[in-house]
């Protein structure tokens, strides 16, 4: 398969494919509404992979427009310029893409990234944002989410075991996280007549297990 056909492949099986261009683009954007973010104050909390660091509240401001700052926030808490080690990003992502097609004819067709492009990719930090809880009329909207290194594995960054233990206490058991891992909250809003969202408080003592988001 050629390049684009690869492409066009992972895109009709709801796989979302980004180039260095486009992440730069959307990453330079993003960075530029969360400099000038004038919103209401929030809180959200921290958790650093060290199991020795005590886990610590942050705060920021939310933008005025609607969405979650906190990916472009972070980014640049996961930016690393330590080039990529080959063997382990092959292992890595070769495992996934088998794994995503159970094996068959067509992912052998596929070739998994190089090093080198992830490095692109990621360069300046990469944030993803994994969802813990979603937002339900039952819970006033609010979603939580932990928002972690997208490629803290492939940089072969410690485990989390605290964020772990966080995901595995909502049913997310086997979840590997990588590094240092943040936990923030968005609630779901009605301006204008659009639906939005925007980061509202998340503190640290609602890591217990037993807080009422957890249930």
């Amino acid at each position: 398969m050629s390049e684009d056909e690869r492409v066009q492949y992972l895109r009709d099986r709801g796989v979302e494919v980004e180039f260095p261009g486009d992440r730069a683009k959307a990453r330079d954007k993003a960075a530029s509404a969360s400099a000038s973010a004038s919103g209401p104050p929030f809180s959200f909390v921290y958790i650093p992979s060290e199991a020795t660091t005590p886990v610590a509240e942050m705060t920021a401001r939310s933008s005025e427009e609607y969405g979650d700052t906190l990916p472009s926030l972070l980014a640049p808490a996961f930016a690393d310029d330590a080039e990529m080690d080959e063997t382990r990003v092959a292992r890595e992502t070769t495992s996934r893409l088998q794994n995503m097609f159970m094996g068959g004819a067509d992912a052998q067709q596929l070739k998994a990234p190089s090093a080198g492009a992830i490095q692109k990719l990621a360069a300046g930090g990469a944030c993803e944002a994994y969802p813990l809880c979603q937002p339900t009329e039952a819970n006033g909207h609010r979603a939580v989410r932990l928002y972690i290194d997208e490629v803290g594995a492939l940089r072969g960054r410690p485990r989390n075991q605290r964020a772990e233990d966080l995901a595995t206490s909502i049913g997310l058991g086997g979840l590997s996280i990588h590094g240092d891992a943040f936990v923030g909250r968005c609630e779901r809003q009605l301006g204008d007549g659009v639906v939005g969202e925007r980061n509202v408080d998340f503190k640290v003592a609602e890591l217990d297990h037993s807080a009422s988001w957890v249930s």
